[in-house]
This record gives C-alpha cells, structure tokens and sequence, in this order.
C-alpha cells in the first residue's frame, strides 16, 4: 500500500505539473483548498465563486471516502511514505500509544482505542482562525506561505526553473527545508495544526454517518482480538483498532489500508456498517 500511496501522489503532482506547463486551464490542488477559498475571501474581501465549486467537490469527496486526501494526494504524506516518520502522534512526536497494542489487552474500559491520540478540530479551528485575522490585516493569504501542497508545487517549480532556464533560487532550498520541518519536526501537523485539517475533520464527521460511506471495520468472525491481536491499530498512524473503533475514532481514519493490507486474518474489510 506504501508504494501505491506513493504512485498515486506522484500521478497527482506529475498530472497537475503537465497541465501547468501545457497551458491547460485544469488549475491546481491549490484551487480545491477550503482554507485557501477562506484566506482569499477574507484578504480580498469579496468571495472567489469561480473556486467554490471546486472547494466543494473536494468536501464531498471527503465525506463519501474519508479523509483519503491525507494519505494517498497530500505532499506531507507522500514526503513520510518516502523517507519514513509516519507516525504523527504529538507536537514533535508520540504523545499517547494504543493501550491495548502496548499491553496486549484492553485499557482499564476494555477499549484499546481510549489512550489514543486523537485528532483535535478545537486546535486546528484556532491555527485557521489565527490564519484568517491575519490574512484580514495583510491582505494575503498567508497559509500558502507555508502550506506543505504550495511547498511542493514551489519546489517542483523552482527545479524546473533551474533545468529550463538555469535559474537557481533560494527557494530550492527553503522550500524543501520548510516542508521537511513540518513533516518530521511537527509530527502532529496533520492532525493538531493544518487548518486544512478543521475542514476535513468536519467532512469526515459526515462520512461516518452515512450508512453506504466505505470504512474498515474488522470482521468478528474472523477477527483475532480476542487473542490479543492488536495488528491493526499498531500498523495504523493514528492507531485506530478497527475491531473495536467508535465512529469519533473513524473520523481520524485517512484511508492508507495499512490495517487491511496486513490484517493476518485478512479480517479488515471496507464497509458501510
């Protein structure tokens, strides 16, 4: 699953740098970005409708598949899938573990997911509100600044640059230097900091509830945690155990199939239920 997450985050980048250099109006992941539709509304001071259905489209995606976006499109989880680090427990690295997978049995409530560390919408809804007073006074939408999918695209740009023309700019250096800082410096940056996170949180609430929306559960039939199988939730970045997840813990779920691919019953199965 590791190397198709990758492949298919490359496709992305490589399909979006070609309609760039073709000249083709298709825009950029830069265009879908929630946060990005606030900041410019709020700097500017009209709305962008032109990027509103894009935004949207984006949304739905998450609420009928989850937050997909994070493990399988976004920059920061193609940096951690090539050079490791994916796990994203704590500001600077984990801060809480699956009790049930440290132990071998349940917590003290019998739900090994109780210890885990969750995503937390309160914190990522006050890096965007810090984000939008600021983007008000300056009139610039200053998440972009360092957003890791504008990072990226900065620094392919910046490489092509220099391949092309022979230009080189400090921006092949800081650019890749800001984005390698969020991803293993800021272990939690996808889950307690990205802004693009509050949104995506959101949609995902949404996703949970809807009865056809697939999700990985893990078949009781088959299922070994009742022998202290902890599989799942160890390989899972966010440490979800899929024989005994809540919906609350679903919504942190970003779809990477990590627990299905090495389920050993091959009990984990994508489901609405």
């Amino acid at each position: 699953m590791r190397y198709l997450r990758i492949g298919v985050a490359l496709a992305v980048l490589a399909a979006v740098l070609a309609c760039t250099f073709a000249h083709v109006p298709a825009g950029t992941l830069c265009a879908l970005c929630p946060v990005g539709f606030a900041e410019i509304a709020v700097a500017s001071g009209s709305v962008p409708w032109a990027l509103l259905p894009g935004v949207l489209a984006l949304l739905a995606v998450v609420a009928l598949l989850g937050r997909v976006f994070c493990s399988w499109v976004c920059p920061t989880s193609l940096t951690r899938n090539l050079f490791g680090g994916r796990t994203p427990r704590g500001l600077t690295g984990r801060t809480g573990t699956c009790a049930g997978c440290a132990t071998g049995a349940g917590s003290a409530a019998g739900d090994p997911n109780a210890a885990r560390t969750r995503s937390s919408l309160a914190a990522q809804g006050i890096v965007l509100a810090v984000l939008l007073a600021v983007s008000l006074v300056v009139h610039f939408p200053v998440f972009c600044l360092f957003c890791p999918i504008g990072l990226a695209f900065g620094t392919l740009f910046a490489a092509s640059r220099l391949l092309i023309t022979w230009q080189p700019g400090w921006e092949l250096i800081v650019f890749p230097a800001m984005l390698l800082a969020e991803v293993f410096l800021l272990r939690r940056w996808c889950a307690a900091i990205c802004p693009l996170g509050f949104f995506f949180g959101l949609a995902a609430k949404l996703h949970v509830r809807l009865p056809f929306a697939p999700k990985p559960r893990a078949d009781a039939a088959t299922c070994l945690y009742a022998e202290g199988c902890r599989t799942c939730a160890t390989v899972c970045p966010e440490d979800i155990c899929d024989a005994t997840a809540t919906p609350r813990d679903l919504e942190d779920c970003t779809g990477c199939l990590d627990c299905k691919e090495h389920c050993p019953t091959k009990a984990v199965k994508l489901t609405g239920k």
